[in-house]
């Protein structure tokens, strides 16, 4: 029975839809009615008005849809959503609705240009209301819906153009479920913020239970605290002599020199050497006479009259190339070496 979930006194919101006949709205009132008894209060609505109107916050114990035939009319999540605020804390939300056997049928349908037909699952549906906010969402009751029902609701109800009904109704044939769903609002406000009781205080350890102190089977020998430095206070320290051994007393031996190094003296070889010194001296004899620097003179270098790649330099600046030793020079002969005349030294004007 889809109003189980009311008690008397309840603010109950009903909502219809807009092809249901008036002695099915006054029945469906009157049921409701008879539940919440005259200290309750009802609310109408259509359902087709949610998405464009404003609902009053958190004034309903209960919300019920889809329980005046027809039962075609699926919640889209606007709707879900406009309802859960309307809802007060821990009210319930009861919905009657269509929806499809699988979700190939679902891909299917949604590709169609119908306004209102169901396009979801069971599945779907219990995760749109669990998005919208609500808890405890679960099936009260599932049944398929007949085929002459599906052609009636695809007729009047889902919005499916004329020439469209017959494909629709057909392929919409066995695949139809109708299911009662029950979900709750939380106990809280959506937005609601409390203090949480957090105390950062340090709480007092209970204080032990006095227990008599033993004696101390040996005597502390090193004592750590606060007041060492008080003069008052004497305390007990390890004599540093007893921690010696015969061995930490023993005077240490000059050590004697091996017979390869003479006392004050550079370490040498012996004449019969066996410990491996005299090879040892060769080796570094060898890097000495490596390491001696030769001494190379370089050698004169003769000056020569600059070379001609091009051979046309003695002709004249009008034959030689921008880099040319000879620019700016007069022609001579080949192998004749240029020499300035004496007066081009001198400035052509007298200051």
């Amino acid at each position: 029975m889809v109003t189980s979930i009311l008690e008397p006194g309840n603010s109950v919101l009903l909502l219809g839809n807009p092809v249901a006949q008036a002695e099915d709205l006054q029945r469906a009132q009157q049921e409701v009615a008879q539940q919440v008894t005259q200290s309750g209060r009802i609310a109408f609505e259509q359902l087709d008005r949610v998405p464009h109107i404003t609902l009053a916050k958190s004034n309903y114990h209960a919300v019920i849809s889809g329980n005046i035939p027809p039962s075609a009319f699926p919640h889209t999540d606007h709707v879900l959503a406009s309802i859960l605020q309307s809802l007060k804390p821990n009210g319930t939300l009861r919905i009657r609705e269509p929806v499809l056997i699988d979700y190939a049928a679902a891909a299917t349908a949604t590709a169609t240009e119908a306004l209102r037909l169901p396009t979801r699952t069971t599945g779907a549906l219990l995760s749109a209301l669990k998005l919208a906010g609500y808890v405890d969402a679960h099936v009260e009751a599932s049944a398929p819906v007949d085929d002459e029902t599906v052609a009636r609701c695809v007729m009047t109800c889902w919005g499916v153009t004329p020439e469209e009904v017959p494909g629709v109704a057909d392929y919409l044939k066995g695949k139809v479920l109708m299911v009662d769903v029950t979900a709750r609002k939380p106990a809280y406000e959506v937005g609601a913020a409390a203090a949480l009781p957090l105390s950062f205080a340090r709480k007092k350890a209970a204080a032990p239970a006095a227990v008599p102190a033993a004696k101390p089977t040996k005597q502390a020998v090193w004592t750590v605290s606060a007041n060492d430095d008080d003069e008052e206070e004497e305390h007990e320290l390890e004599d540093e002599d007893a921690l010696l051994d015969e061995a930490d007393l023993m005077v240490p031996t000059k050590m004697v020199p091996d017979d390869c190094e003479p006392v004050g003296g550079k370490r040498k070889a012996c004449k019969d050497c066996t410990c491996g010194r005299a090879e040892m001296e060769d080796e570094e004899a060898a890097d000495e006479d490596d390491a001696k620097v030769v001494v190379v003179t370089p050698k004169k270098k003769v000056a020569t009259a600059p070379a001609s790649s091009c051979g046309s330099c003695y002709l004249g600046d009008a034959f030689r190339c921008s880099s040319c030793p000879y620019l700016g020079m007069p022609a001579f002969k080949p192998g004749e070496k240029v020499v300035l005349a004496g007066n081009l030294l001198k400035d052509d004007v007298d200051f």
